[in-house]
This record gives structure tokens, sequence and C-alpha cells, in this order.
């Protein structure tokens, strides 16, 4: 007697009914994961860019604040995760400063303290294809972050270019930055408010003054720490290096940030359609003590020690006449935030600066 064999065909129906869900999980796994890791990587790249553009603005001032959330609201805005436009909220920016010492963001609402802009990118609605299938979860959540470090800039403690002029520290104590901004400082005759010929390590000799004031990095980088050479007075050729150096800058005036130019000297070098060039730079800022700043100021004759550099614009020169009228006209910009300084660690805020990069911290 024959047995009669149980189809094969609906073993398998049910053993498929039985894996679907299993089949689906897995499915939902390894697409919709996938899919997640995407979005999640959009949005990791927008955080970015919105962290960027906004950490820009950073300035230590509350204009430099709002301009930094609105940069980095625009900034994601022109960019896309799983297919929609990356949009930020306030609450989705914050703003701090970043402790180096223990790797840990700070939040602030200071905005001298402010340095770093830190971003969440997110979407709770990525759509899930298997999953809202196998699990009935139809949605799920991807963000990206990021946070973006812009260094307040700080005095600088090294340049490599340099005017062959230096000033006492002492200045920075007897005037504040504004006041310092608008003191006449001359080469001659000495007094309180005087500049003076100077070199790094070694005597200001007119040769070698006249090559510097041609080209202001032959003598290499100028170090807080450094000793300089001082010298007073006139240098005849030193003089008429300036008159040519300041005829042929591209640099002027700036009246919308330092006022009215003072009126021409009478013998002036320049012409009246010269005037008004300028030929600008650091210069050395030195440790001489007080007695630069007492009396009938110090001596230029001597070495001190470089603690700094502070920016400054030389704006009319008289060579014809006797000595005493021989003389050349410099204003300080303490507020001019050049960006030149190599490094940092200058103990004179002088307006010459060093920026370190921006970077992402995290």
């Amino acid at each position: 007697m024959r047995h009669q064999q149980t189809p094969r065909q609906g073993n398998y129906t049910v053993l498929f009914v039985l894996t679907l869900p299993v089949l689906m999980g897995v499915g939902a796994i390894a697409v919709d994961l996938s899919y997640q890791k995407v979005v999640w990587a959009e949005l990791e790249a927008a955080a970015d860019i919105a962290a960027s553009a906004g950490a820009l603005y950073l300035d230590g001032t509350d204009a430099g604040v709002e301009e930094a959330v609105a940069a980095a609201i625009r900034a994601a805005a022109r960019n896309k995760a799983g297919g929609h436009v990356v949009t930020l909220h306030a609450d989705d920016i914050r703003l701090g400063w970043w402790d180096d010492a223990s790797g840990n963001f700070v939040e602030s609402a200071d905005p001298e303290l402010i340095d770093t802009l830190e971003v969440t990118a997110w979407r709770g609605d990525v759509t899930a294809s298997f999953a809202a299938v196998a699990f009935q979860d139809k949605e799920t959540e991807a963000r990206g972050e990021s946070a973006v470090l812009n260094p307040v800039p700080e005095p600088a403690g090294a340049v490599s270019c340099y005017l062959p002029l230096g000033i006492p520290d002492c200045l920075f104590d007897r005037y504040t930055q504004e006041e310092l901004a608008d003191v006449q400082l001359v080469l001659n005759p000495a007094g309180l408010d005087t500049v003076g010929w100077a070199r790094v390590e070694d005597h200001p000799n007119a040769s070698w003054l006249k090559s510097q004031i041609g080209d202001c990095i032959q003598d290499g980088v100028a170090s807080v720490g450094d000793d300089v050479g001082l010298q007073g007075g006139v240098v005849s050729s030193a003089m008429s290096e300036v008159v040519n150096a300041i005829k042929t800058s591209d640099t002027t005036w700036n009246t919308e940030e330092w006022g009215p130019q003072p009126a021409r000297w009478s013998q002036s070098a320049l012409t009246s359609s010269q005037y008004g060039r300028t030929w600008e730079g650091p210069i050395i800022v030195f440790d001489g003590g007080p007695e630069y700043c007492e009396g009938n100021g110090g001596s230029f004759n001597q070495f001190e020690e470089i603690v700094g550099f502070a920016w400054a614009v030389v704006y009319d020169i008289r060579t014809s006449g006797g000595a005493s009228q021989k003389n050349l006209r410099v204003k300080i910009d303490p507020m001019a935030e050049q960006s030149i300084g190599l490094a940092g660690g200058g103990k004179v805020d002088g307006g010459v600066v060093y920026e370190e990069p921006m970077r992402t911290v995290r």
C-alpha cells in the first residue's frame, strides 16, 4: 500500500509566512538604517558649514554675536538633508567659549568671552519604509553636530616685517588707546611723545636703516624678548628713504577711522598732491622703564627689551632746514587689529595681533 505524500508547496508557504516578519526586520535594518546614515552625514555636513559660517563673525561684540547666529541659519538653509532644506532655530545654536585644558564647551552670554559657536542640525521626520511595516515605526531621527572655535586675537609676539622705529611701552600707561591714537609722535627733538630708530639685536646704522625702510622683511623676524638697539635724531639717508616710501605707498590716510588729517607741515618733503599717502606697518614697542615718559623722556641710544608691536602710520616728513626742523610725524593706531603676527605673546595691545586659525573642536 502506497502512502500519499504531503505537497511540499504548502510547507514552503507556511515557512514564508512565519519568517516574513524576520525578513521585514532585516530589511528595516539594512535599508532604513543605511538611509538614516545618509541623512545623518548630510546633517553633519550642514552643521559644519553653519558653525564655520557663524564663527567667522565672533568678534567680542553683541553685534558680532547676533550676526554669527544669523549667518549660521543662512548657511544651513543652503543645504539639504534627506531632500529637505536644513532649517536651524535659535535653540539649535549655542554660544560660549572653548576650554582647551578640559576639552569642554562652556556656554556664555558674555560677547567678550564667546569664541565658539555650536550647531545641532536635526530632523525627527526621517521616513522609514520597511520599519513602518515591520515595526509600525514610520519615522526616525537623525542629527548632526559641530562646534567651531574662532580664537580671540591676542597681541602679537612676533612679526616678520617691521618699520625700523620704536616707542616705549610707558606710552600705553600714559595714554588710553583713544588718547594715544590722537597723539602726534615725532622723531626730533627728543621728548615724551617720541619715536626713535630701532633695530633688533644690533645698532640701527644709516646703511641698514635705508635697507630696512625699503624692504621691511630683510632683517628677519622680530620677537618679544629680543633686544632692540635704539637711536634718536635725524639720519639723513634714512629720512630720504622714508620720503620715497611715502610717495610710492599704496596706502592713504583713513579719514573714516582717524578723522581729518592734520594740516601739512610747512616745508614738508611731500607736495600737496602727495600729502595724504602714508607709510604704514608694525613698529617695535620696548620696555625702557618709566623714564621714557617722565621729564624729557628716555635715551634712544641703548638696548632695551621688546615687549610687543604697535601699528604705526607715518604721514608727514620734513627733510630741510636746521637740525631741529628735520622731522617725521607718526600716528599710532592701537585699534587697528592688523592680523599679521606670527605668534601670540605680546605684552602690549598696540593694534598688531596674532589670530589663530579657526578650527572645528567638535
